[in-house]
């Protein structure tokens, strides 16, 4: 949640991809701001058309039912978003699939209703996984799957979202504003407040089980976040927690810390790698993080003490990453 205090900003609203968008900007910070923070909530409109796999009409719905066949003509955004997509699941070791939808319907996170797999479902989930089956034609446009494979965008489309919304009003000239999808997915760029002489917006970091106690704040300074945790989807089998997001490589949901917040200069890669790296665990993230230094992690871990969090980060500083006393 963005935080501040007078003088207020403005604020437009829409509902998309199953979540709210918010554009943020300055009053009369251009006197056309308005008009285009609308447009940039009509881009995304117009590109959860093309990416959401539940429009039977849409460019990912079309993939799913017909690019095991066939090459399949499709938009360049979603062929930008793919080819994100397969280099983030490259960089991330497979940490991040964006093919990964089987496994989620094999414990029933698809459907909201978790359940245990048995061995078999969970290998037959994997033979549907694999974003190296996605072969792109760039030239002509084109996508087919050399394996029965699906995609789902759900871990990505957000982020995406909200950078060619944030393009929009960049080459409009909006330099000041913060767009949000859901609050899990922001980017920002300027100042929050006018008079500060420093650049950046205050985003709370909430207890991901407590949400009325705020940890802190980070300062997004031209940064995008994403925060990726299992708090509201999970199941317990024989006293284990199972939560919904699941490891592509093994087939079962990542025993990670309760939730990753990365920060990156593209909302696209910090929604996926904040996926990846829950995945990959603390200490594996962090070796990540050290080896790509445009990405920053802050992970909440259960504390020693029960209630109690403890904080890690990694290419964040004290000018960014604002604890609460």
């Amino acid at each position: 949640m963005i935080r501040s205090s007078p003088p207020i900003w403005l604020e437009f609203s829409r509902r998309a991809m199953a979540c709210q968008f918010d554009v943020m900007l300055h009053p009369n910070l251009p006197d056309d701001g308005p008009e285009h923070a609308v447009s940039a909530l009509g881009l995304i409109d117009f590109l959860e058309q093309l990416l959401s796999v539940y429009i039977p009409t849409s460019d990912l719905s079309r993939l799913n039912h017909r690019a095991r066949d066939i090459e399949v003509d499709v938009s360049l955004p979603t062929l930008d978003l793919l080819r994100i997509a397969q280099t983030i699941h490259h960089r991330t070791g497979g940490a991040f699939d964006i093919t990964a939808a089987s496994l989620s319907d094999a414990w029933g996170f698809s459907s909201r209703a978790g359940k245990m797999p048995d061995e078999n479902a969970i290998r037959e989930a994997l033979e549907r996984v694999g974003s190296q089956f996605i072969l792109i034609d760039a030239a002509k446009s084109q996508v087919k799957f050399t394996r029965p494979i699906s995609v789902n965008p759900g871990g990505i489309g957000k982020g995406y979202a909200i950078d060619q919304a944030a393009q929009l009003l960049l080459d409009h000239g909006v330099s000041e504003f913060a767009i949000h999808g859901g609050k899990s997915s922001v980017r920002a760029h300027g100042r929050q407040q006018l008079e500060q002489t420093e650049p950046g917006w205050k985003i709370a970091v909430r207890h991901p089980e407590q949400a009325e106690r705020i940890l802190g704040s980070l300062i997004l300074k031209n940064l995008a976040l994403g925060t990726s945790g299992p708090a509201n989807q999970f199941f317990y089998f024989r006293g284990v927690r199972y939560g919904h997001i699941i490891d592509p490589r093994t087939g079962w949901p990542a025993q990670g810390p309760l939730s990753v917040t990365v920060l990156h200069p593209s909302a696209t890669w910090a929604d996926a790698l904040a996926t990846a790296l829950y995945v990959m665990g603390v200490d594996q993230a962090i070796q990540f993080c050290q080896s790509n230094p445009d990405v920053g992690m802050l992970a909440l871990l259960p504390g020693e003490r029960q209630g109690s969090i403890e904080v890690v980060t990694c290419n964040i500083d004290s000018t960014t990453w604002l604890p609460e006393a």
